[in-house]
């Protein structure tokens, strides 16, 4: 099997992260990674924002936690109202992809970006974790205007459609989830 092959089916959700920060190489291959992602014709819609700064990862933190209390979905106000829960599952780098509403197809060009850089990370020993939190967030005009306020704006324009955290694993690589069977149809 190749690597290619092998990374993808290594990797895993990674829920609770080492306190040490990745690597600036290894973050500038994990971004250039999400650069070569394919776009609609080739438009290249997105924003990176990395997040580095522990306080400010805290605060973003608490306005996503708070709007799930606050959400019409009962199980994300039962994961809320827990006090251990923690959404960036203390993880060192928060790294969220914004789309151009200008574009094409804007959230399909920002997610195959975010795959990009979710399966380079597990090639690098990097553990990551999709976190839909701040998507949900600035999903309406108060969440968006929060995020705003700790400077996490992007440019006007721009909407932020994917997010993870990334760094490195302090649990044992978890055993793979069977998969659903007859999800493949092939037609000949």
């Amino acid at each position: 099997m190749n690597e290619t092959i092998q990374t993808i089916l290594l990797r895993r959700s990674i829920r609770a992260y080492q306190p040490r920060q990745i690597g600036e190489v290894e973050l500038q291959e994990i971004t250039l990674a999400g650069q070569y992602a394919p776009t609609a014709m080739w438009q290249q819609p997105w924003h990176f924002t990395v997040l580095q700064n522990h306080d400010l990862i805290e605060k973003l933190q608490l306005l996503c936690k708070s709007f799930f209390l606050h959400s019409d979905n009962a199980d994300l106000r039962a994961m809320a109202s827990r006090e251990d829960y923690h959404l960036f599952y203390h993880a060192p780098t928060l790294l969220i992809v914004s789309g151009d509403c200008k574009a094409i197809t804007p959230l399909q060009d920002c997610l195959l970006a975010m795959e990009n850089m979710l399966l380079v990370a597990a090639s690098l020993g990097i553990g990551s974790c999709w976190v839909h939190s701040v998507v949900m967030l600035c999903g309406n005009d108060e969440g968006a205007a929060a995020f705003k306020s700790l400077g996490l704006g992007v440019s006007e324009g721009y909407l932020p459609h994917a997010a993870a955290v990334f760094g490195y694993s302090a649990m044992p690589l978890p055993e793979a989830e069977p998969r659903k069977s007859r999800r493949v149809n092939v037609v000949r």
